[in-house]
């Protein structure tokens, strides 16, 4: 028989159809046209609105900054109401790509795992997952255990629209893996999603903005504490000098010679760099725990 061999040829069909499966979702325009309209007793209620990065705060009075640190591009929303009146709400984002979902599930997430998409979140009443370069929200402002059976089977129904799953943030494999706490790693840019997750300062210290790329792990401490790391990437070398003397100074004054201080916690912190990167151990229980777990980072080789 001519050709590739036949599993070569199913290889290709299938990356085929998984390209094709992509392509035809298009923006969240077409993408309306293939979600449900109705889910058991709730049905599609007035028409669907479609917010972009100049029109979402008119959705969202707060909470449109944390989004818009990532590379949204736009917004689905969709109402759905059932005969007693009772309300959902789902939301279907384009992040621009499969790392900008992640980031902003994992700055959301707060839940117990709902087994829906490639990650997932539920609890009172509210649904959040990501599928490739789709966030998406599903929740109700009225009774949980009235609409929580229609969320989640909603939820299953929109994930199975969404194309193919997508891939991590590159710059998670730096992050050493022993012991890290994975439900608790996040992703994002800017100092807003930061301070959600962890607060540093009140300024943006470290010069954080769109063009920085940022992961904050936890890994486990004593007594049932945890211990951070913030790996920030910066676009250049100078960004991540210049990032690294203002957390010094703002920050970290007493630092000896290997950038490591006793804070007032009582716990260590250290901050070093490694080209354009800017590693920095918070809430270690020793200085040796802090040198530990910043000589894990798998640094890419200059």
């Amino acid at each position: 028989m001519n050709g590739a061999p036949l599993s070569g040829r199913r290889a290709v069909l299938a990356g085929v159809l998984v390209a094709m499966a992509s392509s035809a979702l298009g923006d969240v325009k077409d993408l309306a046209r293939a979600i449900p309209n109705t889910v058991l007793a709730f049905a599609a209620s007035g028409e669907d609105a479609v917010y972009d990065r100049k029109t979402l705060y008119d959705y969202m009075d707060g909470g449109a900054e944390v989004i818009l640190a990532f590379d949204f591009k736009d917004v689905l929303v969709r109402k759905f109401k059932d005969p007693a009146g009772e309300e959902i709400d789902l939301d279907i984002y384009d992040m621009g790509s499969a790392a900008e979902a992640f980031g902003i599930f994992s700055c959301e997430r707060q839940s117990g795992p709902a087994g829906i998409g490639q990650e997932s979140e539920y609890g009172s009443g509210l649904l959040r997952f990501r599928q490739g370069r789709y966030f998406v929200s599903i929740m109700t402002p009225g009774d949980e255990t009235k609409a929580g059976p229609a969320i989640l089977a909603l939820g299953k129904e929109v994930a199975a629209r969404l194309g193919p799953p997508g891939a991590y943030p590159d710059l998670l494999r730096l992050l050493p893996e022993r012991g890290l706490v994975k439900n608790r790693t996040s992703f994002f840019h800017d100092v807003v999603n930061l301070n959600n997750r962890f607060f540093i300062a009140s300024e943006n210290i470290l010069f954080l903005n769109r063009t920085t790329d940022c992961a904050l792990a936890e890994y486990p401490g004593p007594a049932g504490e945890t211990v951070k790391l913030l790996l920030v990437r910066y676009p250049k070398d100078e960004d991540a000098r210049a990032a690294h003397q203002s957390f010094l100074l703002a920050f970290l004054r007493e630092a000896d010679a290997s950038g490591a201080a006793r804070t007032e916690n009582h716990t260590w912190t250290l901050a070093r760099l490694q080209g354009t990167h800017l590693a920095i151990v918070f809430d270690a229980p020793t200085k040796a725990a802090a040198e530990a777990l910043q000589s894990a980072i798998r640094f890419p080789i200059p």
